[in-house]
């Protein structure tokens, strides 16, 4: 990997380029299958109210969840409750396109093995001329954790990788979804044969963040003074990176895909969708899936049969542009006429799950050309496809192993 060495501290810190990082998983089956991100870009009435209701009861509590589901991954049975804030869709993004598109800060090698240690001062040095915003003037100079990963990003690119208007508004919307996202906990549990909890572990999602102001980027120079936020620099915890690295899946170019899909339910559900084996979607109804998704929330929908019947009519919508991101044709079955999904090519889906040759061999026989496509897919395809991104709504320990610290640090 090429990486570029900072100019004011060369022996530190290194510097990687989105464009020099690998195309490894960004995302963890933890919690995609457990649909943790509720497909929504503001709060329900429903959790508003148990919000209150956690509050009224002491504050969070391990034995009292906003939301609880219960998965399997890598032969393992997970249950999986979320503490401390509700996290939608539009949080996802936010996340996902700072793991996918960040700028990766870190210790050098050299500098990680002889001990040195990162602050945020060196980190900020990164940048150039500037100073921590407004929001996050903390007055002293702290000290990160030597194992740790820092994502760096113009507000700027994040909000062009995220779909939206640049604009300072989004800004202020972003800087609130990150506090949110720092504030949830995620408490994962295993389970033996019997049921039984045998493990236990809390995975927190950011660690710690600056909002910073960089002067460079500020073209108006009688406003460059006003210290606004047009920088952000996000430290992932390491369990998040864990948790990647054990249940990883979702490819880091792939991320770009999800801005051609407006709809929070929809991306939702395609990324819940990739967690899967071919075998597991190749020939099952549209429904059928849908009906799978929707089980896997943390939270109870407040009118499933209208997301459901809203999920479908977007998939249809958009199925020529799903099956050219991600291979998987949906079109009605003549036999039954019912809705199914067809796995074109399998190259999308998480290794666990990745189809055997026989499989591929069985999805290349039902792959039958004679099979009449609907007539609305076939006049969507005769139709020029989108291919710009459209807006996105977004309102609404430090280990002694050295070994296992640089595994973590490798991972982005």
């Amino acid at each position: 990997m090429d990486e570029q060495k900072t100019n004011k501290k060369p022996a530190t810190l290194t510097v990687t380029d989105e464009r020099q990082r690998p195309n490894n998983y960004i995302s963890s089956l933890i919690y995609t299958r457990a649909t943790v991100f509720y497909p929504a870009t503001k709060l329900t009435d429903t959790m508003k109210n148990r919000l209150m209701e956690v509050a009224g009861s002491g504050g969070t509590d391990i034995d009292n969840p906003l939301g609880t589901s219960k998965i399997n991954a890598y032969g393992k049975d997970l249950i999986v409750d979320l503490h401390g804030d509700y996290l939608l869709q539009t949080h996802r993004d936010i996340l996902d396109c700072l793991l996918a598109f960040g700028t990766i800060i870190k210790l050098s090698d050299d500098a990680y093995t002889s001990g040195k240690v990162m602050t945020w001062q060196n980190v900020f040095d990164t940048v150039g001329d500037g100073s921590p915003s407004t929001t996050t003037q903390d007055g002293f100079d702290s000290v990160l954790g030597r194992g740790s990963v820092v994502l760096s990003t113009s507000m700027y690119d994040l909000a062009k990788n995220l779909g939206i208007t640049t604009h300072h508004s989004n800004y202020k919307i972003i800087e609130r979804r990150i506090m949110q996202l720092a504030s949830a906990v995620l408490v994962v549990s295993e389970l033996d044969d019997e049921g039984n909890v045998v493990d236990r572990k809390t995975v927190r999602i950011i660690k710690d963040f600056r909002f910073y102001h960089d002067k460079s980027k500020v073209k108006n120079q009688r406003i460059a003074g006003r210290n606004k936020t047009n920088h952000l620099f996000v430290v992932p915890d390491e369990r998040l990176l864990q948790a990647i690295r054990d249940y990883g899946y979702l490819y880091r170019l792939e991320q770009q895909k999800f801005t051609h899909y407006r709809t929070p339910s929809l991306r939702s559900f395609l990324k819940f969708i990739l967690t899967n084996k071919g075998t597991f979607i190749h020939g099952k109804p549209l429904r059928w899936l849908i009906n799978q998704y929707l089980t896997s929330m943390l939270v109870e929908l407040s009118n499933p049969r209208q997301v459901r019947s809203t999920l479908i009519k977007d998939v249809m919508k958009q199925a020529v542009q799903i099956e050219e991101d991600f291979n998987i044709q949906f079109r009605t079955d003549p036999s039954d006429n019912i809705v199914r999904a067809y796995i074109i090519n399998s190259g999308n889906f998480n290794k666990e799950n990745a189809p055997s040759e026989l499989e591929e061999s069985l999805i290349e026989i039902n792959k039958n050309p004679l099979i009449k496509i609907d007539e609305e897919l076939n006049n969507q395809r005769k139709r020029s496809i989108l291919k710009e991104p459209v807006s996105i709504e977004i309102e609404g320990v430090e280990s002694d192993n050295i070994e296992h610290e640089n595994n973590i640090r490798e991972l982005l």
